[in-house]
C-alpha cells in the first residue's frame, strides 16, 4: 500500500504541476504571444531567444508530468481504471483526466509542432537577406500562427474543464 506521505506529496506535486501548466499556457497565449506579435520583427527575435531557452521543452515536461502523476493518482483513487465509472467522483475525475490528456495531446501535436515549425522558418529567414525570399519564408508562418492560436484556445478550454472537475470531484 502506498504510504500516506508519498500519496499526499504526489498529489501536492500534481496540483503544483497542473497549476503551473495551466498558468503558463494562459500567460503564453493571452499575454506573451500577442505582445510578441505586436512587436513586429523584434518580436520574432524575442521568440527565437525564448525558444533557445527551452520553452517548448518546459511546456512538454509540465504537460507530461502533470498527466503521468494524474494517471497514477486516478489509478490509485479508483483501485483500477475499470472501476472509474462506479462513482460520481470517479466519473468526474475520469472526464477531467481525459480532458487533461486531450489538452496535452493537442498542446504537443498541434501547438508544439506548429511552434517548432515557426521557429525553424524564422531561423531560416534570419539568414536570408531582405527581399521576396525572406518574405515568402515569413509568410509561411501565418497559417501556423493561426493553428497555434486555435490549438491554444482548445488546450486552455480542456485544461479548465480538467481543473474544475478535479476541484469538485470529491464533492459530487
Amino acid at each position: 500500500m502506498m504510504s500516506l506521505f508519498f500519496f499526499l506529496g504526489l498529489r501536492a506535486l500534481h496540483v503544483f504541476l497542473a497549476a503551473t501548466w495551466i498558468g503558463s499556457t494562459i500567460f503564453i497565449s493571452t499575454l506573451l504571444t500577442p505582445a510578441v506579435d505586436a512587436s513586429g520583427p523584434s518580436g520574432g527575435q524575442v521568440m527565437m531567444n525564448i525558444n533557445r531557452r527551452g520553452i517548448t521543452a518546459y511546456m512538454s515536461v509540465l504537460g507530461a508530468t502533470t498527466i503521468v502523476t494524474g494517471l497514477y493518482l486516478l489509478w490509485h483513487f479508483a483501485g483500477s481504471f475499470g472501476s472509474i465509472t462506479e462513482s460520481h467522483a470517479g466519473i468526474a475525475f475520469g472526464i477531467g483526466g481525459t480532458s487533461g490528456i486531450l489538452a496535452g495531446v493537442i498542446g504537443g501535436a498541434v501547438v508544439g509542432r506548429s511552434a517548432a515549425k515557426v521557429a525553424s522558418l524564422m531561423r531560416e529567414a534570419a539568414g536570408v537577406p531582405d527581399g521576396p525570399a525572406k518574405a515568402q519564408l515569413i509568410g509561411q508562418t501565418e497559417p501556423l500562427h493561426r493553428r497555434m492560436k486555435i490549438g491554444s484556445r482548445a488546450v486552455i478550454a480542456l485544461q479548465l474543464v480538467a481543473l474544475v472537475l478535479m476541484a469538485v470531484g470529491h464533492y459530487v
